[in-house]
């Protein structure tokens, strides 16, 4: 129910923050100036979410000598991204459904 809640005000506001790990900062992804009804409005905030869920983990941050960041930025990245595609399904369901 509250998720329900914060997705709609999210919707409405035309933003919506990842549901980043606990190893990672919050971050708010703006979508309000696309349509997602178009392939191409989905496509740009798939990506908008993936530069936010690496910006959220730190994969810039990340230093090691190797071109693979830490297992943990890995594995914060991937929880990130499984979340963000979650809360971006119902958006884009809102959407659809005219709301």
């Amino acid at each position: 129910m509250i998720r329900t809640a914060t997705l709609a005000a999210a919707a409405v506001m035309g933003t919506m923050a990842i549901a980043a790990p606990a190893s990672a900062k919050d971050i708010s992804v703006s979508y309000k100036d696309l349509d997602l009804s178009t392939p191409a409005g989905k496509s740009t905030l798939a990506r908008r979410l993936d530069l936010a869920a690496k910006d959220a983990c730190g994969f810039s941050e990340t230093q090691t000598g190797s071109r693979l960041p830490p297992y943990s930025v890995r594995q914060c990245y991937k929880e990130a991204r499984a979340r963000s595609k979650e809360t971006m399904a119902a958006i884009v369901d809102q959407a659809r459904k005219g709301g």
